[in-house]
């Protein structure tokens, strides 16, 4: 078992051990409903996201925007240098 040097001592007055309680409850409460909100948000954050998408491509904005330059044929245009092939050394083991 693992035993912490930090230890709260339980309060004897009922009343302070029920400010605890309702502490600890709100404590929790909170934590779940920030969860929720988060949750939420991302959630309705991403289906809104989706339908964006979705509209602009049904009204071809996306073509819109940005045009292909690329051909047709699948060929990519480009520049190259052909280097000298360097002498091989042989590998030392």
């Amino acid at each position: 078992m693992i035993r912490t040097s930090f230890h709260l001592p339980r309060p004897r007055h009922p009343l302070a051990r029920l400010a605890w309680l309702a502490i600890g409850v709100v404590a929790i409460a909170s934590a779940l409903l920030l969860g929720a909100i988060v949750l939420a948000v991302l959630v309705v954050g991403g289906a809104l996201w989706m339908l964006w998408r979705n509209l602009r491509s049904v009204l071809g904005g996306q073509a819109a925007t940005r045009p292909s330059t690329s051909p047709a044929s699948g060929v990519i245009d480009g520049e190259f240098t052909v280097l000298p092939h360097a002498p091989q050394t042989p590998r030392r083991n």
